[in-house]
């Protein structure tokens, strides 16, 4: 753990901490995550934030963008609590509204049963909300695992937070390259993108390097972000 904490200090990407980060979760058994940054002074639950997952399936992410992104307690629940919650806990954290019913329920039939909330806290107000599922529940003999993926995750947003309070030159783009961000930030993917759009793959391809090059990003992870920080994307 202690190497992958000095790595982070050395990273000058915003994405590529949250991929080291992402890497370690996994190397701990970690099957499904998910980070969702927002602005300043936004909720969880914004339509600024950007959710970054990996490892559900994209019939879940789909649905989830498209029906239940709004209606998703847990992240509002998981800041006020302030500390590690599985979701079943938050689930029973607060009354419930239908909305957030018809999600759990959905949840629930996606398999999703095992997960945890953990709110990331970084300087300049700079706050995010991370989950993880290890598709089992957590058990006591876990509380040194869970620490260390603490510690990492924390540190990557507190590394990302000092990243994005440096600051940079906004850069102008253009409406298409507006849209294909956009698009990128639902966390559709390159052929799903040029379906959307009725481009080509190639054409979406080069619109998202230019997108890398003009926000200083090496991926699609800092793309999305620095483009929040700037206020450039709204989703």
């Amino acid at each position: 753990m202690l190497d992958t904490l000095l790595e982070i200090e050395k990273l000058t990407d915003v994405g590529a901490v949250l991929l080291l980060a992402s890497e370690f979760a996994s190397g701990l058994g970690a099957v499904r995550q998910s980070y969702h940054f927002s602005p300043v002074l936004d909720s969880a639950n914004s339509d600024r934030t950007a959710v970054v997952a990996s490892g559900f399936a994209d019939e879940w992410m789909d649905l989830y963008h498209r029906d239940f992104r709004s209606h998703d307690p847990i992240p509002e629940r998981t800041m006020r609590h302030g500390q590690r919650i599985s979701w079943r806990e938050a689930m029973e954290l607060e009354e419930n509204t239908p909305e957030h019913e018809a999600y759990f329920s959905a949840m629930r039939d996606h398999g999703l049963h095992h997960g945890f909330g953990l709110p990331l806290f970084g300087p300049g107000g700079r706050e995010a909300y991370a989950s993880f599922d290890f598709d089992r529940p957590m058990e006591s003999a876990d509380a040194p695992m869970l620490a260390k993926l603490g510690a990492v995750a924390q540190a990557s947003q507190a590394r990302v937070s000092r990243l994005l309070n440096e600051g940079r030159e906004s850069p102008v783009l253009s409406d298409r390259e507006t849209e294909v961000l956009r698009w990128l930030a639902r966390g559709k993917s390159v052929t799903e993108i040029a379906t959307i759009l009725d481009l080509s793959p190639e054409t979406v391809r080069t619109y998202s390097k230019r997108l890398h090059d003009k926000l200083g990003a090496h991926n699609r992870v800092g793309a999305i972000i620095r483009a929040l920080k700037l206020n450039l994307l709204r989703l």
